[in-house]
């Protein structure tokens, strides 16, 4: 009988999990161990198996000893497959403790910096109160100053004022006087001009009245000759024109009779002829009186057609006239309007080409101003950075108080515990240290007070290290002298020895070196911090 490739050979079942019923063998849920156990229990079935041909026992042992690798392959993925899934769990479970632990150290060391940056805060915080005191208090000082200044003007101005009220009193004073004296000289000369002018006017006033009287008389002789020489013309005259009436009148009565006479005569005849024509006359009179209304009516119309035409002809010119005027105005504004239209428009090109001008200018300043910008950032961030650079090694009392107080001089000078041996010495720094300056004096004196300190440490660092080297000099001659001692040869037994004792005393060569105060040694936090080892 044959088999399938692959599956289990004729007589076995294929275990599920690594259990078996009687008489079945286990596959797929063992290691190693358990395949070679199968295999020791798979022998003696082998063995009591009938005989078969040896060609296809040999197909069946390959097709079970493939079986078997690839059982026992099966189980070590999975076995491997299980110890990865256990690995990653525990690699995870790990992690997070790790992850924790680490957490809890950084979280103390970011307590322990934040706790340090407070301190630093605080300190830097305390120095600008301290700093801002000072200034208010500077600047209560110079307030003081400048009211007693005020109060110095203020005196000096009133009693200038005060001065100055008495010159214009006196000066007053003496104009009145002077005003005085001539009021009375011209009243002198007044009544002096005024007694000369009465006496003047007097005399004058009597040959008026003489010539006066005078001309009265030779008028009122005059005047009685002419009434004499009038009352006899006028009787003269009416005797004359009274025989001159009474002829006249006589003379017209005559003729007025005659005349009235001939009047008569021709009337008479005058009517006698004109009788028919008078009948005549009515008939064309009432005939006239008729035409004439009607002409009347006729010239009124006409007057009112000719009133009409006045007064249409009066409206045409007054609207030809009002017309000539609106088109004159309005030529007038057209003119104006253009004038105004070309005025704008030149003011609008001159604006723009100014507005162009001062848009080219405000392009080439903004460059400037962005390259010096620029300049001035380059400068700030190199200060900066330097100043950070310099932070590092500033001391704590540095951090703490950043400018070192001046000694105030002034108060010193006061109470006198600065001696000096000429008063005019004296009274020239008095004054140059009351002469408090223009305050932009003052804005660099902080800098100048940090420049002055850090020249200071580099000069004691250098007097220091000058000391230092003379120091290892003379140590260096003290070690060649005490080897040059325990040492032979010629050169060393041609010179005295230098530790030969005579009377307790070594023969080296040895100046003491003189310190300058007493020198502690310092650690910074800042130094201490940054060369901290690291925590675990």
């Amino acid at each position: 009988q044959g088999w399938a490739p692959g599956g289990p050979p004729p007589g076995f079942a294929r275990g599920g999990g690594g259990g078996a019923g009687p008489g079945q063998a286990s596959f797929g849920g063992s290691a190693g161990r358990a395949g070679a156990e199968d295999h020791r229990s798979l022998a003696p079935r082998v063995a009591a198996m009938p005989p078969r041909n040896a060609a296809g026992n040999a197909a069946r042992a390959d097709a079970m000893t493939d079986y078997d690798m690839q059982q026992v392959l099966t189980s070590q993925k999975q076995r491997l497959r299980r110890d990865a899934e256990l690995e990653m769990k525990n690699t995870r479970h790990n992690m997070s403790k790790l992850q924790e632990s680490w957490l809890k150290i950084m979280r103390s060391a970011k307590t322990k910096q934040l706790k340090k940056q407070v301190e630093i805060i605080s300190q830097n915080h305390e120095r600008d109160v301290d700093r801002r005191d000072a200034i208010l208090q500077m600047l209560d000082r110079d307030l003081d100053e400048a009211e007693e200044q005020h109060q110095v003007a203020v005196r000096s101005h009133l009693l200038n004022v005060d001065r100055l009220l008495e010159i214009q009193q006196s000066r007053l004073l003496a104009l009145e006087d002077d005003f005085n004296k001539d009021v009375h000289t011209l009243q002198k000369e007044f009544e002096l001009e005024r007694a000369q002018i009465q006496e003047k006017h007097a005399l004058e006033k009597r040959e008026l009245t003489t010539i006066i009287e005078q001309v009265e008389k030779d008028e009122k002789a005059r005047e009685q000759a002419d009434v004499t020489e009038y009352q006899s013309q006028f009787e003269m005259i009416r005797n004359r024109n009274i025989e001159e009436d009474h002829q006249m009148k006589s003379g017209l009565e005559e003729k007025i009779e005659d005349t009235r006479a001939k009047c008569k005569d021709r009337l008479q005849n005058y009517q006698n002829l004109t009788e028919g024509n008078t009948a005549d006359y009515k008939e064309y009179l009432h005939d006239d009186a008729n035409l004439s209304k009607q002409v009347e009516r006729r010239l009124r119309q006409v007057t009112r057609m000719h009133d009409a035409i006045q007064h249409w002809k009066l409206k045409i010119s007054q609207n030809r006239q009002d017309c000539e005027e609106r088109n004159a105005q309005l030529r007038t504004e057209k003119d104006h309007i253009a004038k105004h239209f070309q005025e704008l428009k030149a003011k609008m090109n001159h604006f723009r080409s100014e507005e162009k001008k001062r848009l080219a200018d405000l392009t080439q300043n903004a460059r400037n101003c962005m390259t010096s910008l620029g300049d001035q950032l380059s400068l700030a961030e190199k200060i900066i950075k330097t100043a950070g650079l310099c932070r590092k090694f500033e001391t704590e009392r540095e951090k703490v108080l950043p400018f070192y107080l001046s000694r105030d001089l002034l108060a010193e000078f006061e109470e006198g515990a600065l001696e000096f041996g000429d008063e005019d010495l004296k009274d020239e720094i008095k004054k140059e240290l009351t002469d408090v300056g223009i305050d932009e004096w003052t804005y660099l004196d902080n800098f100048f007070k940090r420049f002055n300190k850090v020249k200071l440490d580099h000069l004691a660092i250098e007097q220091e290290g000058k000391r230092l080297q003379k120091e290892n000099l003379q140590l260096r001659s003290i070690l060649k002298q005490f080897l040059d001692g325990v040492s032979v040869n010629e050169d060393v037994l041609a010179q005295p020895n230098p530790l030969l004792v005579v009377n307790g005393k070594v023969n080296l060569n040895y100046v003491p070196v003189k310190r300058i105060g007493e020198k502690k040694v310092y650690v910074e936090a800042a130094h201490h911090v940054t060369n901290a080892p690291p925590l675990a």
